[in-house]
């Protein structure tokens, strides 16, 4: 009976938390696309009729359940390939996971606090614009962590039509204003209110409607002729990749399998595909530079770049052959690829061995590659995931490209949240993406953000396809984030100056 009475007075408690687990299934690899509308409507109609403190503790726990089942992933590379222990691993993973469950517990306090009222002001346009906004505040505090956005869960739906308008972020922004319509349906069909019901119903439909026919524009048109590329998947595993012992066989295997391709004017490999530094791997590149060069080719690589007079290194992109270029990588992950505060956290991390944990951020703004006489936007694992360091006014762009290395999170869902998250970043651009992985997935990306072709995951395998570079602008690329954050300014202001109307009226009443 105590379980029993336990269950019920926390019964919304634990909806709450399984809300947030429900949204998980929403992304990539699972990609049930609805959810994203029922999980957030699930939370707000919890959070109506509470306290702002109350519906903080809920967000919370919602939150709780959706990280900790979406970036669960983190364990294992701080782990199992970070070699940290057990106990220090959970600790910092659960940590992170309540870090940024604070984001949707804030959306539910300052909801509550500021729209207290239960209309459908609060419903289809506050609540949207407070979500979207601390998603966007989570892309950018304390370096950001711009993974799992809610608009990345729309890729097969009509409503993904947006993301050349407004970005992730729209896309964002419309799931959750539908969210709000559901809500305030329910809401009304309970009062029986059944004329609000049937304008409700028509909003949702035409917003999809709507979603759906911007789906059939085309933003950007082709530039010059297709072009062969070979993206090479090594499937090198993690735990060998740094050993001495095995850096010759690993040359070896990308050698072998890139000279069957030197009919592909661009071959790629992955992130730190050579697992030694510039200056020391010179004897290996020269060679490999005039082989590509006879035979006209641009060879991409990742590579790590020691920086001149210091111990610490740049997690680089090199073209060799045909055209030579470097790309330094400009945004870094905190832990993995450097140790934010350290002079506080340099002992918590002496427990955790990950190679390349002392890197250095590029000095200067990222610049893309020319190869072939292409130019290429390329970007290295994690930074894909940034919409704002993706975005670029240049209508010249013509692809764009990650190298990563996602052998880091072993068999989870991670790999295929990374390849949904850069096919949100090409259909934002118009552009073809090329995303190459050492253990998978490797994947060429149209630039309506559709898979064009693919290899398996854990696959040692080359993928040889065609591509067309494209050009011109997005609406997206011409305005980024300006009119999204206008147009949830725009949202929250109608609905404060909507409440002061209601006050005024009620005041006249009572008088």
């Amino acid at each position: 009976m105590k379980r029993f009475a336990f269950f019920k007075t926390n019964r919304d408690n634990i909806l709450a938390f399984f809300a947030g687990v429900l949204l998980t299934f929403s992304f990539a690899p699972f990609s049930l696309f609805p959810l994203a509308i029922f999980s957030p409507a699930i939370l707000l109609w919890l959070w109506l009729p509470v306290s702002p403190k109350r519906a903080f503790f809920r967000g919370w726990l919602y939150g709780l359940g959706f990280f900790g089942t979406s970036v669960y992933w983190v364990y294992i590379s701080i782990h199992t390939f970070g070699n940290a222990p057990v106990l220090l691993a959970a600790i910092i993973t659960g940590g992170f996971i309540a870090l940024l469950a604070l984001f949707p517990a804030l959306n539910g306090y300052l909801l509550n606090r500021f729209f207290p009222e239960k209309n459908g002001r609060k419903m289809i346009c506050a609540f949207p614009a407070l979500w979207v906004l601390l998603e966007w505040m989570r892309s950018w505090f304390c370096t950001g962590f711009p993974w799992v956005l809610l608009g990345d869960s729309q890729l097969y739906s009509p409503l993904k039509g947006f993301a050349p308008v407004y970005g992730v972020y729209g896309v964002s922004l419309v799931v959750l204003v539908c969210s709000g319509i559901l809500v305030h349906a329910i809401s009304n069909t309970i009062k029986g209110k059944y004329k609000s019901v049937y304008g409700s119903l028509f909003s949702f439909i035409l917003l999809w409607l709507i979603g759906g026919a911007l789906t059939f524009i085309t933003w950007t048109q082709p530039q010059g002729k297709p072009i062969q590329v070979s993206l090479v998947q090594g499937n090198i595993p993690q735990d060998i990749k740094w050993s001495p012992e095995h850096l010759q066989p690993t040359l070896e295997r990308y050698l072998s399998l890139t000279r069957a391709h030197w009919d592909s004017p661009i071959i790629i490999w992955p992130e730190a595909a050579i697992p030694l530094p510039l200056r020391n791997a010179i004897g290996f590149i020269m060679p490999l530079n005039d082989e590509a060069n006879a035979h006209h080719v641009s060879l991409i690589t990742g590579i790590p770049i020691k920086k001149e007079y210091s111990d610490e290194y740049f997690n680089a992109v090199i073209v060799i052959g045909k055209d030579n270029d470097v790309y330094l990588k400009h945004h870094l992950v905190p832990f993995g690829e450097y140790t934010p505060l350290p002079t506080l956290l340099k002992p918590l991390m002496r427990f955790i061995d990950i190679p390349m944990s002392n890197l250095t951020a590029s000095p200067g703004k990222p610049q893309p590659l020319i190869v072939q006489g292409i130019k290429i936007s390329t970007f290295v694992c994690y930074e894909i995931a940034y919409p704002e360091l993706v975005v670029s006014p240049d209508s010249k762009i013509g692809m764009l490209l990650t190298v990563s290395n996602d052998a880091w999170f072993g068999r989870s869902i991670a790999s295929a949240q990374h390849l949904a998250i850069a096919q949100m970043r090409a259909l934002e651009m118009g552009r073809p993406l090329l995303f190459v992985s050492n253990t998978g997935t490797t994947a060429i990306v149209k630039p309506n953000g559709m898979i064009q072709s693919q290899l398996p995951r854990d696959k040692t395998a080359v993928l040889t396809d065609t591509v067309q570079p494209t050009q011109g602008k997005t609406w997206w690329q011409r305005r980024s984030m300006d009119s999204i954050l206008i147009l949830l300014m725009l949202l929250l202001v109608s609905t404060i100056k909507y409440q002061r109307r209601l006050k005024k009226k009620m005041k006249t009443k009572m008088r």
